[in-house]
């Protein structure tokens, strides 16, 4: 038996503002410290919120960030998914995450592979998923809009991670790209239906973190664009079942102590 404790922070970004969001870091790792949690898990664009034309905050592989968020997790003792932010290789930009262990080292990175809406003009898909192996189990991240496609969680199966986690900034107006009637609250059902099917596809727990409240979001052009969370950050069991789940699109904190050994219950056998 295996289980750890995992901290999941429905987060209201400051936009472009990468130090206040440090400082935010520090005091809820700091807040929530006596839970002693294993995994500390922040959504997508946490660190600056979406960058739109504003690139020119992009982290590059030498960027300070990177050791300032080590530092955190080794200061907490706590394994850290910061959420996503813009990187910097070569001459292109990727929507990137990565996994820092609680001794403060980087394992790795995983760059979004399905780009969403403006995303497209500025940055390049990622072209494989990833697999890191932690003392707390095997973990694949993915970001956002990779959620939808079945293509990832395919190619999941042979890696067979314990969990599954989803950094998201989905929020109300994504539907108003669609140009057909759908219900109303069809981003709600979605993400928790893709989440749950995520969870038995790979019976490994599936985690979706969300950002919360609303941002508005300043381009270059002057341009203000407004996004509203659906918030409906959860965690789901291998089995499908939700485990705990936010009511709201409030900024909240989701804790749950999840026992890994009730992972892979049946043979992959398709």
């Amino acid at each position: 038996m295996k289980k750890i404790k995992v901290l999941v922070i429905q987060y209201k970004v400051i936009c472009l503002n990468i130090e206040a969001n440090l400082r935010k870091f520090k005091r809820i790792l700091k807040k929530y410290s006596y839970l002693k949690p294993d995994l500390v898990i922040f959504p997508e664009y946490a660190l600056m919120g979406p960058l739109y034309s504003n690139c020119q905050l992009s982290f590059k592989k030498d960027n300070l960030i990177f050791r300032e968020l080590s530092l955190l997790a080794e200061k907490f003792n706590v394994n850290l998914i910061p959420g996503s932010f813009i990187r910097t290789i070569g001459d292109k930009r990727y929507n990137s995450t990565c996994f820092i262990n609680s001794k403060g080292q980087t394992l790795d990175f995983y760059n979004k592979e399905c780009l969403w809406s403006s995303e497209k003009r500025y940055l390049e898909k990622g072209s494989k998923v990833k697999l890191f192996k932690t003392k707390i189990g095997r973990i694949a991240i993915q970001i956002c809009a990779d959620l939808h496609s079945s293509k990832i969680s395919n190619e999941y199966r042979n890696l067979k991670p314990d969990l599954i986690v989803n950094l998201a900034m989905w929020a109300e107006e994504d539907v108003k790209v669609c140009n057909k009637i759908v219900p109303k609250n069809i981003e709600l059902v979605q993400t928790e239906y893709l989440t749950r099917a995520r969870a038995i596809e790979n019976r490994a727990y599936a985690i979706f973190c969300n950002f919360a409240d609303k941002l508005k979001i300043k381009a270059k052009t002057g341009r203000v664009y407004q996004e509203t969370s659906i918030g409906n950050s959860m965690i789901v069991s291998p089995y499908g079942e939700i485990v705990a789940k936010v009511d709201n699109n409030k900024e909240k904190a989701l804790f749950a102590e999840i026992d890994i050994s009730k992972c892979h219950w049946s043979k992959y056998n398709y």
